[in-house]
């Protein structure tokens, strides 16, 4: 059977498990309200690079009209739903979808969102730190991918800021602010594996995203973005909702009475994490054979590399967002779960977790 196959609209369809095709899972990293369960891989495609990676410039023409400037000699994928929040006087602003910049060249987005509403002024062509938007922006920034205005996001990050308490009509800076230290805390606490190329990611044991990138350097210059803006403000909203109270993460082992040894206690603590381990895995094993429409957007050749990739947006029951590919190779994945499936209270479990 091939990778893809066409439906009646002349739509492609896969699955989650061929977006993961080539991964291993590695073991799970838990922190609070969130997990990770590390996606590794031996694959590792260097034609592609991040605007980290590259150190590219980027820039505003407009509002709305963001620019990179690739001057790299590879192909560089610009993540879904990158921002960047600069300190100069200048209107922030983030994709509304993926982006992809031939090797050595400069290319201007005019579908970009401002996401700073009463700020004016160009970002200067520069070098800047880039995030990803927070997880309750995404789904409705790529909903908004095809418009070209400026403002479509000003209503959905005054909401978003709300609902933490923040003031701020349209200014996602406030809420940036507002939560540094607990944004910059999971940067600290969840660390890249030798390896890794992707990653899903749990909060309050509920699947909230799926990612994947095409060798091990595009995902370290790529992952402290995800994990701090992007799946770290889910995070917080989670406790918050609870209460700040810390998760229920009892273990189902009988505690003895008395621990006799060091030995023994390394034991007891190897054998409460492997539970929890396989608690998160059984919440993601029916996921992983879900079907997913894949609607083309746009296709960008590189002779020069080797690279005939195209852009397409990814949806299914449960998530919505984008994959690049390489012929038929998947090569970029990002797919955050909709709002609906994040406020799902119970997943059915499957089979044994195996990619």
């Amino acid at each position: 059977m091939p990778f893809f196959r066409k439906t009646r609209d002349s739509r492609l369809k896969t699955t989650i498990r061929e977006v993961l095709r080539g991964c291993e899972a590695g073991r799970l990293q838990s922190v609070g309200y969130m997990q990770v369960i590390p996606l590794v891989s031996d694959l590792n495609d260097g034609r592609f690079v991040s605007p980290v990676q590259c150190d590219a410039d980027v820039y505003t023409t407009s509002y709305g009209t963001l620019g990179f400037r690739n001057s790299s000699d590879s192909v560089m994928i610009v993540p879904c739903h990158a921002g960047y929040v600069v300190k100069q006087h200048a209107q922030d602003h983030a994709m509304a979808h993926a982006g992809v910049v031939a090797a050595a060249g400069d290319r201007r987005y005019d579908t970009a969102a401002c996401i700073q509403a009463s700020q004016g002024g160009f970002i200067k062509k520069g070098s800047y730190r880039m995030l990803i938007l927070p997880h309750a922006l995404r789904e409705h920034a790529l909903q908004k991918r095809g418009e070209k205005n400026y403002q479509k996001l000003w209503d959905d990050i005054s909401v978003f800021n709300q609902r933490f308490g923040v003031n701020g009509q349209g200014h996602l800076e406030y809420f940036l602010k507002a939560f540094k230290k607990e944004l910059d805390e999971f940067v600290a606490e969840f660390e890249c594996v030798p390896r890794q190329v992707g990653a899903i990611v749990l909060v309050d044991d509920r699947v909230v995203g799926i990612e994947r990138a095409p060798s091990h350097e595009y995902w370290l210059s790529i992952w402290p973005s995800l994990i701090r803006e992007c799946y770290g403000s889910l995070a917080i909203e989670a406790a918050k909702t609870n209460g700040d109270r810390a998760p229920n993460r009892s273990p189902r082992v009988q505690l003895p009475v008395e621990i006799a040894s060091l030995d023994e206690l390394e034991s007891l603590i190897a054998e409460i994490a492997s539970q929890e381990d396989e608690r998160a895995r059984s919440t993601v094993r029916e996921l992983l054979g879900e079907p997913l429409d894949l609607q083309y957007e746009e296709a960008v050749s590189d002779r020069r590399v080797g690279a005939d990739v195209s852009i397409d947006t990814a949806t299914s029951e449960h998530f919505t967002g984008q994959v690049i590919r390489d012929g038929d190779k998947i090569v970029y994945a990002s797919l955050p779960a909709t709002s609906a499936f994040v406020k799902s209270q119970e997943w059915t479990r499957a089979e044994p977790f195996s990619l």
